[in-house]
């Protein structure tokens, strides 16, 4: 039978092939009836493709009764959108996120219907908290990149084939993923030999492509299932009381694997845990019973092997109480970093009856120290200033075992530096570049300021009003909500950490 392929791969080819698109927030009409009619979607084009992702409930509408088709997306519906989709393809357990209101003072921001997608973006690395702005409109090139760090794909070094004309101020990582996309056959430019990395794409148009995309797929020749060699082997890296580490071969395809799913027994019941990558944690288990595991995998048109590989395991005594521990893909980041502290951030160890508890160990002055704290954030203080420092975490359970292979992370403190009172200045000949998008929405594009520290983040003006902060690195942003045949003029100003600015680039624009 032929079956779709994995709607991950399609929100990546859509994303793409045109410019950033939106869906209702679910806090604003996510969960309705998959039959309701729009009534604005009377006679509007889109109208067959809308009701199509409605019933398959990626796409859905407002409380009011709308759809809203014309709309762009922002970052936090776009967190959801892929939040929606790993989870139709069972690629990763929902239940280890939550979107409580009394959750860490840096969600604070995050509206409560995308706090969960949110969270697992950042704990996944596919999104920056700091770089995260819940209201702000997704271009192509921020989609790309998150989609592709979803996937799990590695970003391309060799920058020699490069496909795409229009890409060169882009940073090494953005090129590296949106390459990475590009060689995995997810996504293609322009016929001019452009992507457009900046440009917005309306909730209509994401339906059409979705549904497009589906329809091709529905007519694919692959019928032929992955298999495995008779040497594939799946292993248990860890066996608790209650929970169990696997890891297998790979299964080979002649198109290519997108995922695996481990099928085993539990109180007669079959259960089964699907995964994107070649290892799984099964929790759940039985203290004291033994259990067989298979895997099994899936290619990207939906066919299955039946010959997979399996592995009997018994877990543990309850009474040989298990220590916390981490996956492979924990990790330790420092989310600030000072001439004498460091903020750390990390995510979360796993233990059979809860973590109780982390501590930072270090290293200062040859002596060992160590920094104990309920939450997984801590603050270092006292260190010196240009000194490379390696932090280590581990975690604790309520009767106090702890694990031992927590990830690690090393940085260098900052120098000590005189007053910053030189302003940020601008190259010779630098202008603000204005540039039609869509409708009602242009395109800013501006040079690098220099700054004798570093620049900090460039402010965009509109008519005299503040309307965007941007990271040191942006070099443009987009503009929504403009009326036809009005002026506008927009500015920007470059400035540092220590808050000089330079003086402002600026352009008087007529949109048409």
């Amino acid at each position: 039978m032929k079956r779709v392929i994995s709607y991950i791969v399609i929100i990546a080819m859509v994303m793409t092939l045109f410019t950033g698109a939106a869906f209702a927030n679910p806090g604003k009409g996510n969960g309705g009836d998959k039959n309701k009619e729009f009534k604005d979607m009377k006679g509007h084009w889109g109208k067959q493709s809308v009701e199509k992702m409605q019933s398959l409930g990626i796409l859905d509408g407002y409380t009011d009764g709308t759809f809203q088709p014309d709309r762009a997306l922002t970052q936090a519906e776009l967190a959801v959108i892929i939040d929606r989709l790993l989870d139709l393809r069972g690629d990763t357990d929902n239940d280890q996120w939550t979107d409580d209101d009394d959750d860490d003072k840096e969600y604070s921001d995050i509206p409560k219907w995308a706090k969960k997608a949110v969270k697992k973006g950042i704990d996944q690395n596919y999104f920056n908290l700091k770089r995260f702005h819940s209201h702000v409109q997704v271009d192509r090139l921020t989609a790309c990149v998150a989609i592709a760090k979803a996937l799990g794909l590695e970003p391309v070094t060799d920058f020699a084939k490069n496909p795409f004309k229009d890409l060169g101020m882009l940073n090494d990582e953005d090129f590296g993923y949106l390459l990475a996309l590009y060689e995995d056959g997810y996504i293609k430019g322009y016929p001019n030999g452009t992507f457009n990395p900046y440009s917005l794409l309306s909730r209509a148009q994401m339906a059409a492509i979705i549904e497009k995309l589906l329809d091709q797929d529905n007519d694919s020749d692959d019928v032929t299932a992955p298999n495995w060699d008779n040497d594939d082997v799946v292993t248990a890296t860890a066996i608790r009381a209650t929970s169990v580490d696997l890891k297998w071969s790979p299964a080979s395809d002649d198109v290519a694997v997108v995922g695996y799913q481990v099928t085993y027994q539990l109180d007669g019941v079959k259960k089964v845990k699907s995964v994107s990558g070649r290892t799984a944690t099964v929790n759940g288990l039985e203290a004291e019973k033994k259990y067989t595991f298979t895997v099994e995998a899936k290619d990207a048109a939906g066919n299955w092997s039946d010959d997979g590989p399996s592995i009997t395991v018994t877990t543990l005594v309850q009474d040989e109480v298990d220590a916390p521990y981490w996956s492979a893909e924990s990790a330790i980041t420092a989310t600030a970093i000072r001439t004498n502290s460091v903020d750390l951030k990390w995510s979360g160890a796993t233990d059979d009856e809860g973590v109780a508890g982390y501590k930072v160990s270090y290293e200062l002055n040859g002596a060992d120290k160590v920094k104990y704290v309920s939450g997984r954030a801590a603050t270092i203080s006292g260190l010196e200033s240009d000194k490379k420092y390696t932090f280590t975490v581990e975690a604790k359970d309520a009767v106090g075992n702890w694990s031992n292979d927590g990830p690690s992370v090393t940085v260098t403190t900052l120098k000590e530096v005189v007053a910053d009172t030189s302003v940020p200045t601008w190259p010779s000949g630098a202008v603000l570049t204005v540039s039609p998008s869509a409708s009602g929405v242009v395109t800013l594009i501006w040079p690098d300021a220099v700054d004798n520290v570093g620049i900090d983040s460039y402010r965009v003006y509109q008519d005299g009003v503040r309307i965007h902060t941007m990271v040191n690195d942006a070099n443009s942003v987009n503009v929504s909500g403009l009326s036809a045949d009005t002026e506008y003029n927009f500015k920007v100003r470059a400035f540092d950490a220590a808050g000089n600015m330079s003086v402002s680039i600026s352009k008087t624009y007529l949109t048409e």
